[in-house]
């Protein structure tokens, strides 16, 4: 007779590495456990690749447990309000796709600045940062100077959402749930703190989150959905899909194209940057508005629209031939997808370990189901992203905007 499948909290203490003493893990575990004035409100966003993969970790198929079980899971774990990253990823796209309008207008109209040239490159992975700050400094300002969407996260946490709850940034316990080995290390950088402290207090991998679920005794699949908490619960399709490769390039085009030619598309669905082949490239034709700057540039005699070229670089082996083709002159694009892990996010270090090779399609498909299921598809769409620019940001790329939603970046890395 067959023996029994593990239970899946133990299914998830097998599989997860035993968090370091001092690890982050652990120091959530204390803050949680502390009460009365030493207890600080925690709060915790959860990043799209997590949703797909964290049942993996419970010994299930990809996908399988609902995001409103882990929803649940974390409230039980003692957080006072879990937020959804998917909102922070749409902040990040009204962005950076303003901040690529800029400089496509300012190139077509030819006084570009010299410290935003183009193409320009997506700047949302860690490791992509890194390396280009470390082998590749001379590309640093085609680098989007957009922060993540976890750091965008952190930002409206200890400034917004603070300030709307009535409480001290510095007395919010900020926590991301990632996929991502190295957003620790992005959450420690130079620039991501504020007058609460740190944006991002602790940072937990998709893997030690489920040590957590089952050192506690917790079976998510025994828990009734919950949803997350207002008013930084909700995110759209397009959000979704930054947890794989192609997937920023597909929301990012989403919004800049319907800005631009100022109607709703026929279709939200980019084929031709799905899928996970190491380099993705493409040309969209786009018809500018009447009332759009970009509108001046179009050329009757030649077309009635103008040409975007685009790429996505799977992987950073894809992203150094991509660059080295660049400095070639062998192709020429105007704005490039990098995600350092095989098949982006959902390939991250933080995901759970798998021996089945077809891994990474599967969680793919799962992203693609997740965004298709939503409502709201596109990130200009999300009224909370609205609310947000209303109350607090005024506009894309505004000088408050730009204070707390964007970076800089270090030839060499950022100072030990």
């Amino acid at each position: 007779e067959a023996p029994a499948p593990p239970k899946p909290a133990a299914a998830a203490k097998k599989a997860a590495p035993k968090d370091k003493d001092g690890g982050h893990a652990t120091m959530i575990t204390e803050e949680l456990a502390k009460s009365g004035d030493e207890r600080k409100l925690a709060v915790i966003a959860i990043a799209p690749a997590v949703r797909v993969a964290i049942s993996e970790a419970f010994g299930l198929p990809p996908g399988t447990i609902p995001t409103g079980k882990l929803v649940a899971g974390l409230r039980k774990l003692g957080f006072d309000r879990v937020f959804d990253t998917l909102l922070a990823a749409d902040l990040t796209i009204m962005e950076e796709g303003t901040e690529l309008l800029h400089r496509l207008t300012d190139h077509l109209e030819g006084h570009p600045d010299p410290n935003e040239p183009m193409p320009m490159f997506t700047s949302c992975c860690p490791g992509w940062i890194a390396m280009v700050e470390k082998s590749y400094p001379e590309l640093i300002p085609y680098l989007s100077t957009c922060k993540s969407p976890q750091m965008m996260m952190g930002a409206v946490i200890k400034n917004f959402f603070s300030a709307e709850a009535g409480v001290e940034p510095s007395d919010v316990l900020s926590c991301s749930l990632m996929p991502c080995v190295r957003k620790q290390g992005e959450a420690d950088r130079p620039g991501n703190e504020g007058r609460g402290g740190r944006d991002v207090d602790h940072v937990i991998t998709t893997v030690e989150a489920a040590a957590m679920f089952a050192d506690a005794g917790i079976d998510l699949m025994e828990l009734e959905e919950e949803e997350f908490d207002d008013p930084l619960g909700t995110g759209s399709g397009g959000a979704q899909l930054f947890g794989t490769t192609g997937g920023v390039m597909e929301a990012a085009l989403r919004t800049v194209v319907e800005l631009v030619e100022g109607k709703p598309m026929d279709n939200v669905v980019y084929d031709d940057v799905r899928g996970l082949e190491g380099v993705k490239e493409a040309t969209l034709k786009v018809t500018p508005a009447p009332d759009s700057p970009l509108a001046a540039h179009v050329k009757p005699e030649v077309s009635d629209g103008l040409e975007l070229r685009i790429a996505v670089a799977n992987g950073l082996g894809n992203a150094k031939k991509l660059i080295t083709q660049m400095k070639a002159g062998e192709c020429k694009y105007d704005f490039i997808e990098v995600m350092a892990c095989p098949g982006g996010c959902i390939g991250g270090g933080g995901q759970p370990r798998s021996t089945d090779k077809t891994i990474l399609t599967k969680r793919q498909q799962a992203m693609y189901s997740i965004d298709e299921r939503k409502t709201l598809r596109r990130s200009h769409d999300n009224p909370m992203i609205k609310a947000l620019y209303d109350k607090w940001l005024k506009e894309p790329n505004s000088h408050e905007a730009h204070e707390l939603l964007h970076t800089g970046y270090f030839a060499g890395g950022p100072a030990e």
